[in-house]
């Protein structure tokens, strides 16, 4: 009884531990986040906690770079400002251009 009340106050210190975690970037948070869930899961699947927190690490850090993508995205698309890319390509072209002496395209 005592192991288990301790195995779910140690899990709650886990899942709680991330949100402190202002000068995490995304990436850390969500190896946090994930290896806590993966590691308490796999605790419940099997006594498989570290391949439980590993997978979960793993998962988290592909989630919440995926997450930070659309979010970056949807910003670009709806200020509709243009991608390090685009203005590097439009740079390149204007460069290309004026090395030509032509006049650059709009």
């Amino acid at each position: 009884m005592n192991l288990k009340i301790i195995s779910c106050i140690a899990a709650a210190l886990f899942a709680a531990a991330p949100l402190p975690g202002h000068a995490l970037g995304n990436n850390e948070k969500g190896c946090l986040v994930g290896g806590a869930a993966g590691g308490i899961g796999g605790h419940f699947l099997g006594k498989h906690e570290i391949l439980g927190a590993a997978a979960g690490c793993a998962v988290g850090t592909y989630v919440a770079r995926d997450k930070a993508l659309k979010e970056r995205q949807a910003q670009e698309k709806h200020h509709g400002t243009k991608t390090a890319e685009q203005r590097a390509r439009e740079r390149r072209a204007r460069d290309q251009a004026a090395a030509r002496n032509e006049r650059p395209p709009s």
